[in-house]
Order: structure tokens, then C-alpha cells, then sequence
């Protein structure tokens, strides 16, 4: 018995881990070896088998069966055990790892326990088959004088089946007490800031499984397996087409009538392939559109649902590229390539079983480059990989550098910087250019070599099958005939287009496997704030209250912008937050919004944490109108009720109490009048009064105002403010003031210098302490009349009120 259950890191050795060795996670590389020993099985099996076969070894395999004399049986069986056996085991080991890594174990015991008892009923089925076979086959050597001996390479493949078959029922039994014991490991996973899983050393862990790629087309599964039934046949019917080209070189050489039924169904079969290639390229190509439209509206969510520290640290353009690139490269990889390679590689598989039954010492020939071409394109693959993900991220760039610039496109005209927009584009558009010009050289130095192994093994193959006619011309029963030279021809041709466009489907692939990890990433991110779950009051009083709050922001660890900051906001109270700009009034709003989480303290509402609470319950008690309001492209109702489903009529009298209406109703489409994009076809003081609108709508029990400055025109201003004062009645309210008649209207002014409470109080007790906020009113009040005399001498018809009104502003404006 255990004293104690071990634990083991995520990302460490195991060697570096204090678990006892019968526990360690080396246990479970039996699981491996015994693949491996699985397909050994099988290719000494297939390779012992074809070696004394002749052109016709495969049908005389199944025609002239005999059970002591002939070996195709125990080939069947070892293939029946790759098919078996590795299916079982592999998912007897993602049991195990899963109860490593969740602990989710006995809910699976069962599956775990029918996959083990196929495994062995299997292997002991083919340890007695081959046991008997074997015991026969000695027995008739050793007593029956008729008895026809075995060719050598068939008796070397019935003693190598016997001791895999051996081998491999010993490791199963040793494997089900390797796997039980993983049960008793658990696992420490390590979560970084950002929710994302990372190993000892903080890197984030990377999980990409190909079982979690093609499970994004779960629910296209019918569709599919109806794709791939259509690829079937498809596929069939192009590896026959060989064969009958071949009869058609025949039969001209002995009647028109033999010739022409060969034709017609030769036509017959190129027609069928081609209306269910027709099928399953509409099958897979309508599964990948709906794969790649959930996928977007899954990653989406997951990006929406972030917190707002994830957006200060990630690019609006490389967050865009993600829903759109990346999302197109997964949806080929799970579709319409995989059909693409599946097709491919059935075509292969089957042109070769084909090739070995016209003759299997051409088709040996052919196959003397497969270890070398394999061995190109594990390392190619590994190289493309990284390449591709340095593409993508190139384009990212280049994506948000173009994003920035439209989409600020005034600032830009207003300081002709076109050309300066231009050249960042170009340089990241270059940079992506490097990188593709090393993914055309890799991609053209693989498939030419490639191409040029294979071209020699089809001239060599040309060559002695051209030696094999001219020796049957001399001698009909040695040799091939004209049309199996021709068939061979077709099918080593078909070989190679497979194989060649599989090597580009494989480059793909690796581009998915770049794409899929970051997709998976933002996917799995958990937020720091979470925008689910928490209490909802039965209602809320509108008290507000900061204890003791420090905060940075994540993008900047090393600043601290908040500083030990207590405040009390009582319900239906009116507080004025001023300061010099930088010193942390919009980062209380932010807060208050929980935006952000404050490192040290907490934040009340209604006298309960604002962490405990359901972040849409009370953001929908909250209105928050901005300096610079942000409008979407669309009309103004919908801008208007962006917050909650109002009716028309809600939505009329929002506007009327925000003074929008009249302006609203003089537009040619009224309130369904397009704004443009960030309602770019408004002016300031309209895009400011239908934010007013947008939150009153809201019926808000909390409105926090950052008010609009000077840039407005006298009447707009004089608009916007009185929607501002009606806005504010019967609330609690927190403003970031510019104005001094707003100081004056509020019940406690909080002077914020350097994120900390210089002081705080009403605007006639500040100003009778000889503290900051007398000094900086006094200081921008001389700024102030300064600046209004010399607007006076440069225009007299300015009214008084208008330089009272261009005072005000100076004196409040760079309080801010």
C-alpha cells in the first residue's frame, strides 16, 4: 500500500519527480512499444509473404487456399491485430492520461475494461491460430512422407508470427497493471494570469491533440461518413481503371468485339467514379462551410467574453486574422483536405495491392525510395511548421498595421501620413514576404527532390519491365504481357501524383496545426474577470465604496496607478472625480465597471463585493457615458437601444430627455438613419446625446459621466449639458468633471493627484482650504481670463457668455 498518493508536475522529467518507479510515467511506454511490435508484426509479415510470390501470388493466395501449405491466413491475422489491437490499446491509454490530468477514471472503468478483454480475446485467438498452424505443420513434417515442405521465407513467417503473437499477449497482460496503476497519479496543473495552462518554467502548454482538430466536425459526422463512403467508390474506381487500360492493349491484339466491350466498360467506370467524386466533393466542401461558421461564432464568443486586460495586450487586427485566416486554414484541414489525403493515400494503397498482384518485383523496384522520401518529409514537415506560424504571425502584423490605419483614416489624412502608413504596411507585408520566399524554396527544393527519387525509380521501372515484355516475347511463360506493363505503368503513375500532392496536402496540414494551436489557445483562455456567473440582488441601492484599493494595469505591471484609495459614494449622491490627467479618474470608472479586478482591496456595491456579484446583472444598473462616445455602423434606434430591447417608443422618449430627438427627426430616414462607422456622419455634440440617449434607456440606478470638453460648439454644449443635468437627477453619480459649474453641482469633490486622494470635500470647502485644488483653480483661472482677453482682442463680437463659458472650461480643463 502507498503511504501517500504521488504527485507529479506538469512539464517535469519524471526522473526529477519523487514518485516511486512502479509508478512512474515510464510505465507507460509499454504502450508504445507494443505498437510499434503490432506493426512490426504486420510489415515482416506482408514483406515475408511477397518475397517468393509471383505476379499472380495474391490470387493464388485466396484461390489455391491450404491451411498446412499456404501462410496468406497469418498474414489476414496480423492485419486483423494492427486494425484491433492499436485502436484498443490507444485508447486505453487516453483513459489513463485523463485520469492524470482530471482525475475522471471510474466513469470510464468499464470502457477500459471491454477494450482490454478485446485486446486479449484477439491476441490469444491469434496465438492459438498460429500455435495450432505452427504444431500441424511440424507434425506433418516430421510423420507425412507426401507432405509438400514450405518455401523458406513462409516458414520464417510462421515462426516470426508465433513469437510476436507471444510477445505481444505477454505485453497486454503486463499492460493492464501498468495502466491501473496511473490511476493513483495525480497531476498539478499550473495556470498563468492569462488562464492558460504552463509548465515549471511558466511557457504555456501547448495541447494540441488531432482527435480535438477533427472534433470540430462532430456534428458534420453523417455528412462525412456519406462523403466518405462517395470517396469509396470513387477512389475504387480510379484504382480498376489501370487494370482495364491494360486489358484494352490486350484485347487489340485479338478481336474489335473483345476490344470494344473492354471500352464501354472502361467508359462505364471513369462515369460512376466521376458523378460520386462529383458527391463527395459537395459532401466534404458544405461540411467545411459549416464547420468554419460555427468555429467562428465559437471564437468569437470566446474573444467577446475576455476580459478588458486581454484586449489592452492583444491587437484588434491579429484578433481579426484569427476569426478569419485561421479559421479558413482549419476548415480545409478537417474537410476538404482530409478527403483530399484520404483519397490520396486509398488511391496509393490501392495501386500498390494492385501493383504487387501484377508483379511484385517491379512494385519492389518502385518502392526502394520510400525510406528516403520518408525520411525528407518528417524533416521538411518539422520545418514547415515553424515557418508557417511565422507566416501567419507576419500577416497578423500586417493585418492590424492596416486595421490601425483605415480605420483612423482622418488622423492620418489630417497629418498626411499616407505614405508613412504605406511604408509601416510595406514593412510588415516584406517581412511576411522573407518568410514566404523560405516556404517557396523549402516547399520547391522537397518536391523537386522528391520528384527527382521518384522519377529515376519510374525510369528504372520502365526499364526492367521493358526487359520483362522483350523476355516474354522469347519465352510466353516468363515475363509480362504488353497490357500489364501498361496497367504497372498507370498505377506507378497514379503513385506518384499521390504522393506528390500528398506532400503539399502535408504542408497544409502543418499550417493547420500552427492555426489550430492558436485558435485553441484563445479558446481555452479563461478570463481573469469573469462575465458569467455570481449573485443578482433583488435590487441595488446604489452605493458605491473603494477600501484600501491598489491597482496596476497587466499591460503595465510596474506602474501603479491606484494607491491605497478609499472612497464612499452614498446612494443618489453626486460625486466629482478632478486631477491632473494620468492621475487614475478614468481608471476608478473602470473599476467600478469591473473591468478590471483591483490588485489589493475591495470594491462594494450595495455593500457587497463586486466580485460576488453577476458582472451582466449589474452592468445592466450601470451607464457609463464617455468623453468620445463610441457609435456602431448602424441606425440610430439600434445605437440608441444597444443596451436592452426597447420599443419605439422607448426609444423616442430616451432621446427626447437626451434633447436628441429633434435633431433625430429633422434626418430624411429619422431614426433609422445610418451613422456611419463610429457614427462618423454625426457631429460631436449628436454622438454625444445619443450616448446620453443610450444610457438613460438603461434606466440606470449608477451613472458614471466623463464629460464632453470645450470642443464643442456654444449651443452644442449648452444641448449636451442640459440632457447631462436631467440625466443625473434620482442617481448616484460619479463624473469626471471638466466643467466648474458641474464641480459646483456635486456633492463631494475627490481631488485625484498620482492615484491617491489629495483631498476631498464640497467646491466651496476645497476652496477655503489653502490646499491642491484652491492652488490649481486659481492657477487655470488666470490661464483662463489670460486666454479669453486675447480671444476678445482677436474677435469682439464674442458674447459675454461665451467668454464666461471659454473661462470655465480653461479653469476646469487642465485639471483634468
Amino acid at each position: 500500500m502507498m503511504d501517500e498518493i504521488p504527485v507529479l508536475e506538469e512539464g517535469c522529467d519524471v526522473q526529477e519527480s519523487k514518485i516511486r518507479p512502479r509508478y512512474s510515467l515510464p510505465m507507460i511506454r509499454l504502450t508504445t512499444v507494443f505498437v510499434a511490435t503490432v506493426f512490426l508484426d504486420g510489415i515482416v509479415s506482408n514483406v515475408l509473404w511477397f518475397t517468393p510470390g509471383a505476379s499472380d501470388y495474391f490470387i493464388d493466395s485466396v484461390a489455391k487456399y491450404a491451411f498446412l501449405s499456404s501462410v496468406f491466413d497469418l498474414v489476414l491475422v496480423a492485419v486483423l491485430k494492427i486494425l484491433i489491437l492499436i485502436p484498443c490499446i490507444s485508447l486505453r491509454e487516453k483513459l489513463a492520461l485523463r485520469q492524470i490530468q482530471h482525475g475522471s477514471y471510474v466513469d470510464k472503468q468499464h470502457l477500459n475494461s471491454v477494450c482490454f478483454a478485446v485486446q486479449i480475446a484477439v491476441s490469444l485467438a491469434g496465438l492459438a491460430f498460429t500455435g495450432t498452424k505452427g504444431g500441424m505443420v511440424l507434425y506433418a513434417i516430421v510423420h507425412d512422407s507426401n507432405y509438400v515442405k514450405m518455401h523458406g521465407t513462409c516458414e520464417a513467417l510462421l515462426i516470426c508470427a508465433l513469437v510476436f503473437s507471444l510477445v505481444e499477449t505477454g505485453m497486454l497482460l503486463a499492460s493492464y497493471k501498468a495502466l491501473e496503476r496511473l490511476k493513483d497519479i495525480q497531476i498539478v496543473h499550473n495556470y498563468n494570469e492569462d488562464g492558460l495552462e504552463v509548465d515549471k518554467d511558466g511557457n504555456p502548454v501547448k495541447r494540441l491533440s488531432i482527435m480535438r482538430l477533427f472534433s470540430l466536425a462532430r456534428e458534420e459526422l453523417f455528412m462525412l461518413l456519406m462523403g466518405a463512403l462517395c470517396l469509396l467508390v470513387s477512389s475504387g474506381t480510379q484504382m480498376v481503371a489501370p487494370l482495364y487500360f491494360g486489358k484494352v492493349v490486350d484485347a487489340a491484339q485479338h478481336s474489335m468485339s473483345e476490344l470494344n466491350e473492354t471500352v464501354f466498360i472502361l467508359l462505364g467506370i471513369y462515369v460512376g467514379g466521376n458523378l460520386f467524386s462529383m458527391a463527395r466533393s459537395w459532401l466534404f466542401t458544405l461540411a467545411g462551410q459549416r464547420v468554419v461558421a460555427r468555429l467562428r461564432k465559437v471564437l468569437f464568443q470566446s474573444i467577446i467574453r475576455q476580459d478588458v486586460a486581454f484586449f489592452d495586450t492583444n491587437r484588434t487586427g491579429e484578433l481579426c486574422n484569427r476569426l478569419s485566416s485561421d479559421t479558413q486554414v482549419l476548415q480545409n484541414a478537417v474537410t476538404v483536405n482530409m478527403s483530399m489525403l484520404s483519397r490520396y493515400v486509398l488511391q496509393m494503397i490501392g495501386s500498390l495491392v494492385f501493383m504487387f498482384t501484377l508483379n511484385a518485383s517491379l512494385t519492389g523496384v518502385l518502392l526502394a525510395v520510400v525510406p528516403l522520401v520518408s525520411v525528407l518529409a518528417v524533416q521538411y514537415g518539422k520545418y514547415m511548421k515553424k515557418l508557417r506560424k511565422d507566416f501567419q504571425d507576419r500577416l497578423g502584423d500586417a493585418g492590424t498595421q492596416a486595421e490601425e490605419s483605415l480605420s483612423s483614416i482622418r488622423t492620418v489624412r489630417m497629418f498626411s501620413a499616407e505614405s508613412k502608413s504605406a511604408d509601416l504596411y510595406g514593412v510588415d507585408v516584406d517581412r511576411s514576404y522573407q518568410v514566404g520566399k523560405k516556404l517557396a524554396a523549402a516547399g520547391g527544393v522537397f518536391e523537386g527532390g522528391v520528384g527527382v527519387l521518384v522519377s529515376g525509380s519510374i525510369v528504372l521501372v520502365l526499364w526492367y519491365g521493358g526487359k520483362l515484355v522483350h523476355d516474354n516475347y522469347t519465352d510466353p511463360n516468363k515475363g509480362i504481357t504488353p497490357g500489364i506493363l501498361t496497367a504497372f505503368l498507370l498505377y506507378t503513375l497514379q503513385v506518384a501524383l499521390a504522393f506528390a500532392l500528398m506532400s503539399s496536402l502535408y504542408g497544409d496540414f502543418m499550417q493547420a496545426v500552427g492555426a489550430s494551436t492558436r485558435i485553441f489557445e484563445l479558446m481555452d483562455r479563461t478570463p481573469k474577470v469573469s462575465n458569467e456567473n455570481g449573485k443578482k440582488l433583488s435590487e441595488l441601492d446604489g452605493r458605491i465604496e473603494f477600501k484600501a484599493v491598489d491597482f496596476t494595469y497587466p499591460s503595465r505591471p510596474d506602474t501603479k496607478v491606484i494607491k491605497n484609495f478609499s472612497l464612499t459614494v452614498e446612494p443618489g449622491e453626486m460625486v466629482a472625480l478632478v486631477g491632473p490627467s494620468g492621475g487614475g479618474k478614468s481608471t476608478i470608472v473602470n473599476l467600478i465597471e469591473r473591468f478590471y479586478d483591483p490588485d489589493q482591496g475591495n470594491i462594494t456595491l450595495g455593500g457587497h463585493n463586486l466580485r460576488e456579484l453577476d458582472p451582466q446583472w449589474f452592468r445592466q444598473r450601470i451607464a457609463m457615458v464617455s468623453q468620445e462616445p463610441t457609435l456602431f455602423a448602424c441606425s440610430i434606434r439600434d445605437n440608441i437601444a444597444y443596451g436592452r430591447q426597447a420599443t419605439m417608443e422607448e426609444v423616442m422618449e430616451a432621446a427626447k430627455e437626451a434633447n436628441a430627438h429633434e435633431f433625430v427627426s429633422g434626418f430624411e430616414d429619422g431614426y433609422d438613419t445610418l451613422v456611419g462607422e463610429r457614427g462618423v456622419r454625426l457631429s460631436g455634440g449628436q454622438k454625444q446625446r445619443i450616448a446620453i440617449a443610450r444610457a438613460l434607456i438603461m434606466d440606470p440606478v449608477i451613472l458614471l459621466l466623463d464629460e464632453a470638453t470645450s470642443a464643442l460648439d456654444a449651443e452644442s454644449e449648452h444641448q449636451v449639458q442640459e440632457a447631462v443635468d436631467r440625466a443625473m437627477k434620482k442617481r448616484t453619480v460619479v463624473v469626471i468633471a471638466h466643467r466648474l459649474s458641474t464641480v459646483r453641482k456635486a456633492g463631494k469633490v475627490v481631488v485625484i493627484d498620482k492615484g491617491e486622494i489629495a483631498e476631498q470635500g464640497t467646491h466651496d470647502e476645497l476652496l477655503a482650504r489653502d490646499g491642491v485644488y484652491k492652488k490649481l483653480v486659481h492657477r487655470q483661472m488666470m490661464a483662463g481670463f489670460s486666454a479669453d482677453t486675447n480671444a476678445v482682442k482677436v474677435d469682439t463680437s464674442i458674447e459675454p457668455s461665451a467668454s464666461s463659458n471659454a473661462v470655465e472650461a480653461h479653469v476646469i480643463n487642465d485639471l483634468d
